[in-house]
């Protein structure tokens, strides 16, 4: 019976980044719903004139952008490799 091949560190970066993505996208969703029950209990739109953004607002924009970014290092694993060679270096194993 052959044993199954066991994930690379590689791999199982790659899948935390996208799962880490996926969460904050759904965060990132359920900001920006709070941010529109915001603005319809309050009955404008948040960042007009006399009404600053909402903590809603900069959350869901925030989220997404982090989301967005997580979700490009899973699918460009040579992006994430440059961060992963830094961790190498860092803790001392730097091997090719």
């Amino acid at each position: 019976m052959r044993r199954p091949d066991h994930p690379s560190e590689r791999q199982i970066l790659r899948l935390g980044a996208g799962l880490t993505g996926t969460v904050l996208l759904a965060s990132a969703a359920l900001a920006a719903d709070l941010a529109r029950e915001h603005m319809a209990a309050i009955g404008v739109i948040c960042g007009a004139v006399s009404h600053p953004h909402c903590p809603w607002c900069y959350a869901a924009a925030g989220l997404a952008v982090a989301g967005l970014a997580a979700l490009a290092a899973a699918i460009r694993p040579q992006a994430a490799s440059g961060i992963l060679g830094l961790l190498e270096i860092k803790a001392g194993r730097r091997a090719r």
